[in-house]
């Protein structure tokens, strides 16, 4: 899946800093991270999660977008133009079921195709030559021009393949509209709906709560698209991964795609608002746990409905990407910034968080190591440039240190709607059961019961030894009681603390 992915921003500047010696560097890096693409806005396994919760669907989308409302609308284009190859020179036609009919822009009638029929189109000259597979050419001439476009024209129920999409159109028509003397572009002609219908973007299978919720969000990012448009693919919007995946009637035919469309039909022309206008819906596969601001990740100025929040449907363990690891050694890492970045660094012995979102995401690092002409190398570079550099699913990662939030200790995470902030540490195994750090408090877990313990009972708690002392593990979560004060049961005992701080430890 995608990910909707603009332009990376490259903040690199080259700096000279002195370095610790070489020998002490790190010689492989292993990257331990979640989620998958940009992390902005709706999460697509994120929204599955919570619909396994039993979320609605108009829920689902107000928590991923803040601040919004969802409104009916009409579209912006009708009908919407939909790129689905740009700048081609040869693209074949073939009417796989039903007949289908060529005619230029300009009403001319080239041919009508028989079902089973074949035609590949030539871009020369700035004109279309349309031949049989046998090389024959249609009508003795070339036809149309800039002006003058080449339509697939369907009949109800016909569907045409196209082997150079990969797919099938069985919705509106096909245009191919000349680019250059020798290329052009191919486009869907269809009603915005029925564009949807094709959207290739999650399963089909998934609840309807999460389709009708991905319907919207898609339906937004169109509308919100379509109102600007393209530039050079003579479309509104793209079909592949630089927009949203349009797999035409693919989509409808695979399986449970009834589902699929029957979402689109029951959310008809509901969208996204903020401030009374569709938003830029952004989503991606997986949030990896949180989402993050849209500044953070690409720079550029804040948005109000992108903000970075708790994602507690993320973990669904239908997700492959909720947690991941890549390891490359100190070589590899170099070699890979000196492609994608045009780096002069020889072998990497450092890779520093500068800043991270509220999520966790790497927005800023400093990388240091040598330089290909010797001496010491220290570079900066935003967390997406590096993320495309090395090749890592998502900038949700911590590099060299294991601070995946999993198991219990994240169904308790995500059921408290990860108030404890973000991790400090990895896991760890005490006594029969395991812990870990975050920036406010620590989560504990042992058997059933997993409890967030933090001020003002955490310090006592561990002057006490914590769960390797007479205390144990809590068997109750950190509760606020009517009379004000804090208290948490032990495997060993109770601590109860009072509004100004005092604690007392019953054993």
């Amino acid at each position: 899946m995608r990910r909707i992915l603009p332009t990376s921003i490259l903040l690199a500047a080259l700096i000279a800093a002195p370095l610790a010696p070489f020998a002490r560097a790190a010689d492989r890096f292993t990257f331990h991270g979640s989620g998958w693409g940009h992390g902005i806005g709706l999460s697509q396994y994120g929204a599955l999660g919570l619909a396994q919760e039993g979320w609605a669907p108009v829920r689902i989308l107000k928590h991923y977008y803040t601040g919004v409302r969802v409104q009916r609308r009409d579209p912006p284009r009708d009908p919407l133009r939909v790129g689905l190859l740009q700048y081609r020179g040869r693209v074949t036609v073939n009417a796989q079921s039903g007949p289908l009919d060529l005619a230029l822009s300009n009403g001319t009638h080239i041919e009508t195709l028989a079902s089973g029929r074949t035609r590949v189109i030539e871009v020369v000259g700035g004109r279309f030559r349309i031949e049989t597979p046998t090389g024959e050419l249609v009508g003795d001439r070339l036809w149309g021009s800039s002006t003058r476009h080449l339509q697939v024209l369907r009949d109800d129920g016909s569907i045409v393949r196209v082997p150079e999409w990969g797919h099938r159109a069985g919705r509106g028509m096909l245009e191919l509209r000349v680019a250059g003397s020798g290329s052009a572009h191919l486009v869907a002609v269809l009603d915005p709906e029925e564009y949807l219908y094709g959207l290739g973007e999650v399963p089909s299978s998934w609840p309807m709560a999460a389709l009708k919720a991905q319907a919207m969000a898609a339906r937004t990012y169109a509308y919100q698209r379509a109102a600007g448009g393209r530039t050079g693919c003579a479309c509104h919007i793209l079909g592949d991964t630089r927009d949203q995946a349009y797999v035409g009637w693919d989509k409808e035919v695979s399986t449970d795609g009834d589902r699929w469309v029957r979402s689109v039909a029951d959310t008809s022309r509901r969208v996204v608002l903020h401030h009374g206008e569709p938003i830029a819906t952004l989503y991606s596969s997986s949030s990896g746990g949180y989402t993050e601001n849209v500044e953070t990740v690409w720079g550029g100025a804040a948005q109000p409905y992108l903000k970075g929040v708790c994602d507690p449907g993320d973990f669904t363990s239908s997700n492959p990407n909720r947690t991941w690891e890549v390891s490359l050694s100190s070589s590899e890492v170099a070699a890979r910034l000196r492609s994608g970045l045009g780096w002069s660094v020889a072998r990497v012995g450092a890779i520093k968080a500068v800043r991270r979102g509220v999520s966790g995401r790497l927005a800023q690092v400093r990388v240091e190591g040598r330089a290909t002409g010797g001496g010491s190398f220290s570079a900066t570079t935003s967390g997406w440039s590096l993320r495309g550099a090395l090749g890592l699913k998502d900038t949700r990662v911590w590099v060299n240190a294991d601070r995946s939030v999993t198991g219990a200790i994240r169904r308790e995470y995500d059921r408290i709607v990860c108030r404890p902030g973000l991790p400090t540490g990895p896991q760890r195994g005490l006594a029969g059961g395991v812990w870990q750090r975050f920036q406010r408090g620590r989560i504990f877990q042992k058997g059933a019961v997993a409890a967030w313990i933090r001020k003002p009972v955490l310090p006592v708690y561990l002057r006490r030894g914590g769960p390797g002392g007479s205390l144990g593990y809590p068997v109750s979560q950190q509760t606020k009681l009517q009379d004000g004060r804090v208290r948490v049961r032990f495997d060993g005992g109770t601590i109860t603390c009072r509004s100004g701080g005092a604690c007392s430890v019953r054993t």
